[in-house]
């Protein structure tokens, strides 16, 4: 069976403000339901960069579910295990932006 993959996953990345301010702030408006489950994952502010990885491997790791074009670029979509510190390694959904521009920049 050939899945597909999240494209040029060799450059996804999750950026430390969008992880300490909003994946794992228990006082964001939006960002609070998600720290709750991440945090009680093991995961931390202080560590932010063991969720990065994390997010990076689940989104290369695991199959597209689902891709949708939009102005800026393609949306992907990828469901299932992301590795967590306490093990359990739940089934999320992550979803990746990735336009030309950005792609060019990365590159260079």
């Amino acid at each position: 069976m050939n899945e597909k993959r999240l494209p040029n996953s060799e450059l996804a990345w999750v950026e430390e403000q969008k992880i300490r301010f909003y994946l794992l702030n228990l006082e964001h408006e939006q960002g609070a339901v998600k720290a709750k489950f991440f945090l009680k994952r093991g995961f931390t502010a202080e560590q932010w960069e063991a969720m990065s990885k994390a997010l990076v491997t689940q989104a290369t790791t695991n199959p597209l579910a689902k891709t949708v074009k939009t102005e800026f670029g393609a949306r992907h979509t990828v469901d299932c295990n992301c590795p967590t510190p306490d093990a359990l390694n739940p089934c999320i959904r992550t979803v990746w932006e990735v336009g030309e521009e950005k792609i060019a920049a990365w590159r260079n």
